[in-house]
């Protein structure tokens, strides 16, 4: 086989066997297509969560009409604060999904999303898992700021974190928030779209497939 093919081919298959190690996507309604809840009937689906001063406008939505990434809905987080009622301070929103398969102690994920400001952000927008036992209980999080990298185009935001000793489920939470802010009224909206959290691969583990790939190519030569 020529050299060059089979370096291509070898990259090829090397490339898609490492995408193929990462587990499938563990949430539900990952691109907000369907109807969210709203009452925590059913926790495997986003679950919307409002708090902050009377008079706030809080939005958790994903019929709102914004332009999504991918699909015909994103889901819409919005905190403003009501000239001559409240400032919007201290509130918060966002939805939470809890995953309750394929959690595994000691395994590290992969969390992401596709973020964008709707059109404005002048508090807080964060992301993260929060892991707990079978019971419900709090072991740990990873809680990740974006809105300072945040502009008006989607990018996607991602992290890693390790499921810890007893780990059965884990809260998945997109949010806004205005515990902190930059402008006299709280003021902050962001669409969120196509989340994922899946499993990582190992390093051994992608390490063993590039050793056997390129033992196929040493083969065919």
């Amino acid at each position: 086989m020529n050299r060059s093919l089979l370096a291509v081919a070898t990259l090829s298959l090397l490339a898609g066997a490492a995408q193929a190690e990462y587990g499938p996507n563990l949430l539900n309604n990952a691109g907000f297509e369907s109807p969210l809840g709203f009452d925590f009937s059913d926790p495997s689906n986003w679950n919307g969560f409002f708090g902050g001063p009377a008079g706030t406008f809080l939005q958790a939505f994903n019929d709102t009409g914004a332009t999504p990434h991918g699909g015909d809905n994103a889901l819409v987080t919005t905190i403003r604060g009501v000239a001559g009622v409240t400032d919007g301070f201290n509130a918060f929103t966002g939805h939470v999904q809890i995953v309750s398969s394929g959690i595994t102690p000691g395994q590290a994920f992969e969390l992401a999303v596709w973020a964008r400001a709707n059109p404005v952000i002048l508090d807080g927008a964060e992301f993260r898992v929060e892991w707990q036992d079978a019971s419900g209980a709090e072991l740990a999080r990873t809680n990740v700021e974006i809105y300072a990298d945040m502009t008006s185009d989607y990018q996607r935001f991602a992290f890693e974190s390790v499921a810890p000793a007893g780990a059965a489920r884990a809260a998945i939470v997109l949010a806004v928030q205005s515990f902190y802010h930059t402008g006299v009224q709280a003021d902050t909206s962001v669409a969120w779209d196509d989340a994922s959290f899946r499993s990582v691969p190992t390093p051994g583990a992608a390490a063993v497939l590039g050793m056997g790939v390129l033992a196929i190519g040493r083969r065919r030569r």
